[in-house]
């Protein structure tokens, strides 16, 4: 069942009667589903599950990042901010502080997931606030996960949380926001060498099991370096190769209640990029089957409870349009 009509989402250069018609029922319900996926992100963020100063919610670091980033996303996609109070007293300048130095001590911690959630959560933070509060840590997180891929190089078909793909999408977006052009030209050619000339075959198979797309984020990573005319020809041999995921109906673990999600917001960019109406339904069916029932996001605290809302949040955003979404 879909949830969520009549829609004008920003960002696609679509005018609305050409929006594929999957898309107008989660228009209308787009600000009720993300106050539900807030209200549990925000449980799960007051809580203290671990030492560390400021994500110390959602049981682990990187699952405390995204959920700052979700309350933040919510606020810039609405406008309802009543989960400020709970984002400002995370990200306080003592424990921020103390959390950008165990990041300098500590090059491997959360090497690459969760310092790429890092950079997505100072690109909207600053977005909605207009404060430069995160950008310095978020620099040196930026130049930490460049010289990670110095030295190791980039395997495209890398997943969950050692996904380079993802680490890509928010190191380049990241780089952008910022303006660093040696940062954005690195990595451009290492995506036009490691995704692009490397072909478009994947395989669905390879994410089984997992959380974390493989193949449409390959697929919306390279959208950001290539030119509308040129990524149509390459989305055109990657579906030929791949065809289009079919969303997970019943997931065979835990990881996999993110994946419909995960698969979803690499759907809308590749939609975005392109205009096609098959890629749309595709984002439509992924979106709807992550969202029903509820229990895929909100159930089990450890299971799923403490996560998967936020991965919703970001499949969700787009439909709040370029400007308040990303």
């Amino acid at each position: 069942m879909i949830w969520l009509t009549a829609i004008a989402i920003g960002g696609t250069g679509l005018a609305a009667a050409q929006m594929p018609p999957e898309l107008a029922p989660f228009h209308d319900k787009r600000d009720r589903i993300a106050a539900e996926l807030a209200r549990q992100v925000a449980f799960c963020s007051n809580r203290q599950d671990t030492g560390h100063p400021a994500f110390k919610g959602c049981v682990d670091w990187h699952s405390a990042v995204h959920g700052v980033w979700a309350l933040v996303a919510y606020q810039r996609a609405t406008g309802d901010a009543q989960y400020s109070s709970v984002v400002s007293s995370i990200l306080n300048r003592e424990a921020l502080r103390a959390e950008r130095a165990h990041l300098a001590r500590s090059p491997q911690f959360e090497m690459p997931y969760g310092r790429a959630w890092f950079l997505r959560l100072a690109i909207d933070h600053h977005e909605l606030t207009g404060t430069e509060d995160l950008l310095p840590f978020a620099d040196e997180v930026a130049l930490s996960l460049r010289d990670h891929y110095r030295a190791h190089g980039v395997d495209r078909f890398s997943g969950a949380y050692a996904s380079d793909s993802w680490a890509m999408i928010n190191l380049l977006d990241y780089a952008r926001r910022r303006h660093s052009t040696e940062l954005e030209a690195e990595l451009v050619g290492w995506i036009r060498k490691g995704f692009v000339e490397a072909g478009p075959a994947c395989g669905y198979e390879r994410e089984r099991g997992e959380f974390m797309a493989i193949c449409t984020n390959i697929a919306a990573l390279v959208s950001r370096v290539l030119d509308r005319d040129a990524y149509a020809v390459w989305l055109d041999g990657f579906i030929a190769a791949n065809g289009l995921p079919s969303p997970v109906v019943r997931a065979n673990d835990d990881h996999e209640y993110g994946l419909n999600f995960s698969r979803a917001w690499g759907l809308w960019d590749m939609y975005a990029a392109s205009g096609r109406a098959d890629v749309a339904r595709c984002y439509a069916e992924h979106l709807d089957r992550g969202l029903t029932p509820a229990t895929n996001w909100r159930g089990s605290y450890m299971a799923v409870g403490h996560w998967v809302a936020q991965f919703a949040m970001f499949a969700l955003q787009p439909l709040f349009g370029a400007e308040k979404g990303r």
